[in-house]
């Protein structure tokens, strides 16, 4: 079976011209039929010529012709993998010519150097390797992969014999995504073709957005973003992932374009939401709602609620308004269980520049201890933060100590915080005995030594921290001075409750509400804290 042939050869020898009309021809492998092809050749009456081969698959009758004639010739059926090719010599007296005959293998099997590849998002160049004993041709499926022969490939025309090459140029991809081609070679065959599947990565530095972020107030807003890309490139999946951030409409899916947004008014807290591009996001910031601005009114003991000055480690009320949330929050001890934070439900207090350890956090009440680093100030400020937002400062005096004895009811009168000498609560039904030792529970005690560290409970075994001789500490009981045994930091409790261990004077009268008072240096507790004594 002849596939293609070529243009004629002219020769010329003493006044002879001769002219052939193929100079190529070109076999399948195998056939049932004999294959066979003819050289016609051309020229005057007396010119002579005749053909020769070393081919041993090539058969033809050897003769010497002169004038016009043809050279019939058959090609054996090739059962090899390779294609073949041989010559036959053309003589015309002096002048000489070639005609070439190529063969292809008798199965066709074709074998690519690679299936596929990866190719980086600036493009590249290569080489594909075809094996094979056939025909064949290559083809890209789009415009951005472009391949040719290589030049040192056997072919007619655009058709590759045998062994080859198909060099490729892949052209730099501009989008953000990923894209796909082939390289097929074509065979002719029935069948899936052979084929090269290359990928080019994208990059997302080919996307870009007019705007990334936006922090925007609680109210409800509009606005418009620009998508940038090259022309033809999809922008991908375009969605927001929040339900009061919503997209109204988009100009384009490839290439420039832009898309409306819309953002509801905001009622709650901070929100955060994301309008997603492709590979790119546009990240929103709503803000919340304005808080009523935070109005420090009063900061007054813990133990009497008396205002004036405060003291170092004194447990405080602060009064006010938006202080905290609406629901009172109370302190919780830290992971390791040994201190009380200076943080609680977004809520700090500074006494100048230092934290307060808290105990209690509402809108309109705030306990805390006055840290100890005001000790040897004069005055300090005080000041309330909560929910980034920062309250008036007030400014008290600082003295060593503001002695309050803390009541059973926190009215900061009436039956006193005072344990007996068994460690029941002292009370009507339960009283003192006169000579036994009671335990008052207090706050300002001031700097204990060893000094307490802020928002860390006293320890449970000695030695405990003092209040110093410097400031010394009485208790009068029914008017009576008691001895004092001990007074200092509440053993468990957190630095800024002060104990003291008293013994009840012999000549206390018994009775239900007997006074007791608590001095410290020239500072004495409030007036009408009581204990029951028999």
């Amino acid at each position: 079976m002849l596939l293609a042939a070529a243009a004629p050869l002219a020769a010329q020898q003493a006044g002879c011209n001769y002219s052939l009309n193929q100079t190529t021809f070109l076999f399948a492998g195998s056939s049932t039929q004999p294959l066979t092809g003819t050289v016609q050749v051309t020229t005057t009456a007396a010119c002579t010529w005749s053909f020769s081969t070393a081919a041993t698959w090539i058969h033809f009758q050897p003769v010497v012709v002169t004038g016009t004639g043809a050279l019939p010739f058959t090609v054996d059926a090739n059962s090899g993998s390779s294609v073949r090719q041989a010559s036959i010599a053309f003589m015309g007296g002096a002048a000489t010519g070639t005609i070439t005959v190529i063969q292809m293998a008798g199965t066709c099997n074709y074998t690519l150097s690679a299936t596929s590849i990866e190719i980086p998002v600036s493009g590249g160049s290569g080489s594909l390797q075809v094996t094979t004993g056939c025909s064949w041709q290559s083809a890209s499926n789009e415009t951005w992969l472009t391949t040719q022969p290589d030049s040192g490939n056997l072919n007619i025309g655009t058709t590759n014999i045998g062994n080859g090459a198909v060099d490729y140029t892949v052209a730099a991809n501009l989008c953000a995504a990923s894209r796909t081609a082939s390289i097929t070679v074509v065979t002719g065959l029935n069948g899936t073709p052979p084929a090269l599947a290359i990928s080019e990565d994208g990059s997302p530095n080919n996307l870009t957005l007019s705007q990334t972020t936006l922090t925007t107030s609680s109210s409800a807003t509009t606005g418009r973003i620009t998508v940038t890309t090259a022309g033809g490139c999809a922008w991908g999946s375009v969605f927001s992932d929040s339900s009061w951030l919503g997209i109204t409409s988009t100009t384009a899916t490839s290439g420039l374009g832009s898309l409306a947004y819309s953002i509801l008014a905001n009622t709650g807290s901070v929100r955060t939401g994301n309008i997603h591009v492709g590979p790119q996001t546009f990240a929103v910031t709503q803000q919340a709602i304005p808080l009523p601005p935070i109005l420090l009114t009063a900061v007054v003991n813990g133990a009497d609620y008396a205002s004036g000055a405060v003291s170092p480690g004194e447990v405080v009320a602060l009064g006010g308004n938006n202080l905290g949330p609406l629901q009172g929050v109370p302190f919780q001890l830290s992971a390791d269980g040994k201190s009380i934070p200076n943080a609680l439900a977004g809520v700090q207090v500074l006494f100048g520049n230092a934290p307060a350890t808290l105990l209690y956090v509402s809108a309109g009440q705030i306990n805390a201890i006055v840290p100890y680093a005001v000790a040897g100030s004069a005055n300090t400020t005080v000041q309330v933060q909560y929910q980034g937002q920062t309250s008036n400062t007030m400014t008290v005096p600082v003295q060593a100590a503001t002695p309050g004895i803390f009541s059973q009811d926190q009215s900061g009168a009436g039956p006193g915080a005072i344990l007996n000498q068994d460690f029941s609560v002292n009370a009507s039904l339960s009283p003192a005995a006169v000579g036994s030792v009671i335990q008052i529970y207090a706050t300002g005690g001031g700097v204990t030594i060893p000094a307490q560290t802020d928002g860390v409970l006293a320890p449970v075994a000695p030695p405990f921290p003092t209040i110093p001789p410097l400031e010394p500490v009485s208790v009068t009981i029914g008017g009576f001075s008691a001895q004092v045994n001990y007074a200092g930091a509440a053993p468990g409790l957190v630095a800024g409750v002060t104990q003291i261990n008293a013994v009840l004077p012999l000549g206390v009268t018994p009775g239900l509400a007997v006074p007791v008072l608590v001095q410290i240096g020239s500072w004495q507790s409030q007036a009408g804290l009581t204990i029951t004594v028999h």
